[in-house]
This record gives structure tokens, C-alpha cells and sequence, in this order.
């Protein structure tokens, strides 16, 4: 694995996504690529920043109403 393969797959590592196969070349390489170890723990830190920022909350009751009313009527269509 290179460093270019690494970047493409550390999210998934962080998330614990990865197949056996990969998940072994991946920390093989990380092992002897110092610069990317670095970024394995920056990206954690990140995360863990990210998901202490983000709060859950719930909409209103009458908001929720209010969408799952117009998805059933018909020719109400999304934009995306």
C-alpha cells in the first residue's frame, strides 16, 4: 500500500470498515510511514471534535406532521 491508497481508505479505517485483507496492508504500511500514522491521529482527534460539536435534536411535532403529510400528497415532488 502507499501513502495515495492510505488517504483514500483512512475514513473507513477510523469507522472500522474495513475488510481483513486491506485492514492488513493498511496497518502494515502505517507501521513503517510515520506520515501517516500522523494523519490516522489527526483524523481521530477530528472526529472526535466533529462528533462533540453535533448535537441531536428533534424536530417538532407539528414539523414532522407537517413534512410527512406533503410527501403523500401526490404531485408534491422533490427537488434535489
Amino acid at each position: 500500500m502507499n501513502c495515495s491508497r492510505a488517504k483514500e481508505i483512512i475514513f473507513l479505517y477510523t469507522d472500522n470498515e474495513l475488510g481483513e485483507e486491506l485492514l492488513v496492508a493498511f496497518q502494515e504500511h502505517v507501521v513503517v510511514c510515520p506520515q501517516c500514522a500522523r494523519r490516522i491521529s489527526y483524523t481521530r482527534r477530528l472526529l472526535t471534535v466533529v462528533r462533540q460539536g453535533c448535537t441531536r435534536t428533534r424536530a417538532p411535532e407539528s414539523l414532522r406532521k407537517k413534512i410527512l403529510t406533503s410527501l403523500r400528497q401526490p404531485g408534491v415532488e422533490w427537488e434535489g
